[in-house]
């Protein structure tokens, strides 16, 4: 397994490409042998001459941080470009590397130059390679440009989906975010995965460090930038909607995955086991510094390894960073416009379609004190708990015992909220009817019993 990415040419690599030039069973079916031997300092002056050019980008194939290979786009123009790529390090040869590598500067053509197409020329005796750039969507013309030489076409607007979307998203979290950002990067697969981030006008340099990343690790990412801040609740419907892979794996900005094989071990189960719809694993919970605080444990109650909707209707026991599922649906429920709480109803949603999978394996960590949950007091986080849960009762309406176990947590949060917290009610009946018209609830009364706390923390 590795952990396969590219980065912008540097002139450094000249110490290591000039041996490649020089080795002919490399340039086997390039056709563009070199004419002498090629040193050190010519090397260097191609890599100068190349960097400076307008209508090229030349990038370094990396393998678990080795550099193995180019891998470039030349002939720049509005809407395509030529595609070229060899490993160098013949070590290498026949692992898929060039494969994985393909498709990163492709993701990279289609979402950051935003092309339309991109083409090359291909040995026809080079079978592999063909075989290679088939799978990443190129397609063969009926006639060949020269002797020997086939011209193939990827249209960009067919380029597969990677097979897992990470979902990320980012406010203010810059003082995280690269520890987070380089938790996903330094994943082992064997197959495509791409970071898609819904950035909601930070204040900090948050976006600079997205940008900077997305430079320096081409064909990773799918940044949505957004020009003003548009609210978590919208963020995460754009966010969700652009993450085009068959599973999706979620990582906050100020998380971070721990092991380089998590993604791998997920995908193999659930590759596996098609009857599971969600598997998530053990965290660290960690605070604003970085110190371990605990483990998250499931209580006694809830540690099997293999749980069902029932159970998770009873509690959330899943934790964001440890959580990957099929995408078993293109775009959110309307309820979740108005959910004061993402995750919880993400997961439930997704249980309804297969069961749930445990690992015991600590794989992320999760940071306590620096969300926007975690500055709420405790009263501000019932009400929007229950709040959420209420929504959960009206979706699951048609599934008794899944209804019955939400319906037990409001009850037990009403009762912290009313006896604990020693709070007045009073009824907001105005917010229950805007609400209700854009769900189509026609019993507005479900939800009164929970929208009756907005007025409570006024009183205490």
């Amino acid at each position: 397994m590795y952990n396969i990415l590219i980065r912008p040419l540097i002139e450094e690599d000249a110490e290591t490409s000039y041996l490649w030039r020089n080795d002919s069973e490399i340039w086997k079916y390039t056709g563009k042998r070199p004419m002498h031997k090629v040193t050190p300092e010519i090397e260097l002056d191609w890599i100068k001459k190349i960097l400076s050019e307008k209508s090229s980008k030349r990038f370094a194939i990396l393998c678990d941080n080795k550099y193995v290979g180019n891998v470039q786009l030349t002939d720049i123009t509005d809407t395509n470009a030529q595609f070229h790529i060899f490993i160098g390090d013949k070590n290498y040869w026949n692992k898929g590397i060039a494969s994985l590598a393909t498709y990163k500067i492709l993701h990279y053509a289609k979402y950051t130059l935003k092309l339309e197409e991109i083409y090359l020329l291909v040995n026809s005796d080079n079978l592999s390679a063909i075989k290679s750039y088939k799978k990443n969507n190129f397609v063969s013309t009926t006639h060949q440009e020269k002797d020997g030489w086939l011209k193939m076409y990827c249209n960009l607007s067919n380029l597969k989906p990677a097979k897992v979307s990470v979902f990320m998203m980012v406010y203010n979290h810059a003082e995280y975010l690269k520890k987070s950002l380089d938790g996903i990067l330094m994943q082992k697969c064997n197959f495509t995965y791409e970071i898609v981030i819904g950035e909601d006008f930070s204040t900090d340099n948050s976006r600079i460090i997205l940008q900077d990343y997305n430079y320096k690790f081409p064909g990773k990412f799918n940044l949505l930038l957004h020009n003003e801040n548009i609210g978590a609740h919208k963020n995460q419907e754009l966010t969700f909607k652009n993450c085009s892979g068959e599973y999706i794996a979620v990582c906050e900005g100020d998380d971070y995955w721990t092991d380089p094989l998590k993604l791998q071990k997920q995908i193999n189960f659930l590759e596996d086991n098609k009857d599971f719809s969600i598997c998530f694993h053990n965290v660290e919970e960690i605070d604003i510094e970085g110190n371990i605080r605990s483990e998250r444990i499931l209580k006694s109650e809830f540690s099997e390894k293999v749980y069902t909707i029932e159970d998770l209707s009873k509690v959330n026991f899943i934790h964001t960073p440890s959580v990957v599922f099929r995408k078993n649906y293109s775009q959110l429920p309307e309820f979740f416009e108005f959910c004061p709480i993402g995750d919880y109803p993400l997961h439930l949603i997704n249980a309804q379609y297969g069961k749930i999978k445990y690992f015991p394996d600590k794989m992320a960590c999760y940071r306590i004190g620096s969300g926007i949950w975690s500055k709420q007091d405790v009263k501000t986080q019932i009400l929007k708990t229950v709040y959420t849960i209420t929504y959960l009762i009206m979706y699951f309406k048609n599934n008794a015992v899944v209804k019955q176990n939400l319906e037990n947590q409001v009850r037990l949060l009403l009762e912290e909220a009313t006896v604990t917290k020693k709070i007045i009610l009073d009824a907001d009946y105005k917010d229950l009817y805007l609400i209700s018209k854009k769900m189509y609830i026609g019993n507005i009364l479900q939800l009164l019993k929970i929208k009756i706390l907005s007025k409570i923390w006024k009183t205490n």
